[in-house]
């Protein structure tokens, strides 16, 4: 079974899928957006206070989703 070619350059092979629209990317193409928690459960003044839940996510998206999703 051939390997997956990231589907932006079209030359390395694919290690993630994009989260949006589940392209397959290589490290160099791939683009990684943090997103920080704002509830009152996961922060207290900038510190994170919960163990069980990260107070940012990262999600790892092609760089069209980059441009055009708005991840707020």
């Amino acid at each position: 079974m051939p390997a997956k070619l990231c589907s932006v350059c079209g030359q390395n092979e694919a290690s993630v899928n994009c989260a949006v629209c589940s392209v397959p990317l290589c490290t160099t193409c791939l683009k990684e957006v943090r997103i920080l928690a704002v509830s009152p459960g996961t922060t207290h003044k900038g510190v994170t206070t919960s163990t069980l839940r990260p107070a940012e996510t990262i999600k790892k998206v092609c760089p069209k989703c980059m441009k055009e999703v708005d991840f707020l």
